[in-house]
């Protein structure tokens, strides 16, 4: 597998230009395929054989592409580890006793230990990026809109409404290879807007300007993967790119605008039972799982106040961000993959970075939001290992629509740092 890169990327140019794309691929459990079980790890979607395929695997399958498999996912979707009911655990394969990231983890678990030649998974709170991250492949969060969820595993089984911040988007080892993905993701049906996306600026004319979010008070990130960040930026800085200073919306600002529409995006009738039972508790106001409980059961006039800041914060960086840069650096997460934390709520959850014990969502979430809530295209990319081997990744942050951005400053920090590098046979 890891030899057939360079016959990959001509397979799939010729798909783009003829709607042939004769590659053997898996996609995320959540997307439902014609004749094959699709269970959103969820057990009472254990035996549900869809009759049709979810809109990106059609327009894939149209392409040429055989859909061998399906990878493993968290319940619904809902977690930064994948485990489950139906399927079980799946692990790291830079180090098994750690997760893949999640939800599409078992997607960057089968890209990294070579059962995978590609991938299509789903991001809401960095589940393509995160994966991406903690198994050291490259995964991209198109543009909010750009390919569309129909048949994706949450919302239920047939519905066409999309939901609230969900994308689907490719996943690979190597940046071209997840570009010419995405182009066939593009095409083929009337959801996607514009249609096509625009070619990005000629770099070799006009360096790249690229802003450095690389740490915040509000999810202070650790110290390995901090170092390998700065060492990211210089090696971005010695491939041609400027750095620029960019007025870059906080995490404090951003954060629980974000996390309270994620919360209520992702809420099914298991979390609205878990909230009712939680605000009823009497909990102190301070409890994460009372605010976690309050944004489940939200009223529809509190959702239309918190998307109206959505749309303002959209405006920051249209307006005073990306008119100054390109592209913004940041960190996918501010841990590299962590043990395996399995039982119990997630909202109840703990890790420890550097010494210190946080909240798992407040560690997990807010750097995925950074593009999720004004829905900015983000590609995850490789950036290095920690003292221990674990890999780590940085996100390319760029203006709707510019998901080219994102990847011509991805290939930069690809071909300074190496890329893809596959684990050690155990």
């Amino acid at each position: 597998f890891f030899q057939a890169e360079d016959g990959i990327r001509d397979k799939l140019v010729t798909g783009v230009q003829t709607c042939a794309l004769p590659i053997s691929m898996t996609v995320k459990d959540a997307f439902e395929t014609a004749g094959m079980r699709t269970t959103s790890g969820a057990t009472e979607y254990g035996q549900h054989v869809p009759t049709q395929d979810a809109e990106p695997v059609r327009r894939l399958r149209a392409a040429g592409a055989i859909v061998f498999g399906k990878t493993n996912l968290p319940r619904l979707a809902g977690d930064w580890q994948t485990a489950n009911d139906v399927f079980g655990t799946t692990r790291n394969p830079w180090d098994t006793s750690r997760v893949p990231g999640g939800s599409s983890g078992g997607s960057a678990a089968a890209l990294a230990s070579g059962m995978s030649l590609l991938e299509l998974g789903s991001d809401i709170g960095g589940s393509i990026r995160i994966p991406a991250h903690c198994c050291g492949v490259v995964g991209h969060k198109p543009t909010q809109g750009a390919v569309p969820m129909r048949g994706h595993i949450p919302g239920r089984p047939g519905s066409l409404a999309p939901g609230d911040l969900w994308v689907a988007g490719p996943m690979g080892r190597s940046v071209d290879d997840v570009e010419l993905v995405l182009d066939v993701l593009l095409h083929g049906g009337l959801d996607t807007a514009p249609g096509s996306l625009p070619t990005s600026p000629d770099h070799a004319a006009r360096r790249p300007r690229v802003a450095l979010h690389l740490d915040d008070p509000t999810c202070p990130v650790g110290a390995e993967v901090r170092r390998l960040l700065h060492a990211a930026a210089e090696a971005l800085e010695r491939a041609g790119a400027v750095i620029v200073e960019a007025p870059i919306p906080s995490l404090a600002s951003t954060h629980p605008v974000y996390g309270r529409l994620m919360t209520a995006a992702m809420a099914d009738d298991d979390a609205l039972r878990y909230a009712r039972t939680v605000i009823e508790s009497g909990r102190d106001a301070g409890d994460p799982s009372l605010r976690y409980a309050n944004d489940v059961a939200m009223t529809h006039l509190e959702w239309r106040t918190i998307d109206e800041e959505r749309h303002r914060i959209r405006a920051l960086w249209a307006e005073h961000v990306f008119t100054v840069v390109d592209a913004v650096l940041a960190p996918v997460a501010p841990t590299p993959a962590f043990p395996h934390i399995l039982g119990g709520h997630w909202s109840e959850r703990r890790l420890t970075i550097d010494g210190v014990e946080r909240g798992y969502s407040d560690t997990m979430l807010p750097w995925a939001g950074l593009a999720t809530l004004p829905g900015l295209p983000a590609t995850a990319v490789p950036i290095g290992f920690t003292t221990d081997g674990l890999p780590v990744g940085a996100q390319v942050l760029a203006a709707r629509w510019a998901d080219r951005t994102c990847f011509a400053v991805a290939r930069l920090l690809e071909v300074a740092l190496g890329g893809f590098v596959a684990p050690p046979l155990a």
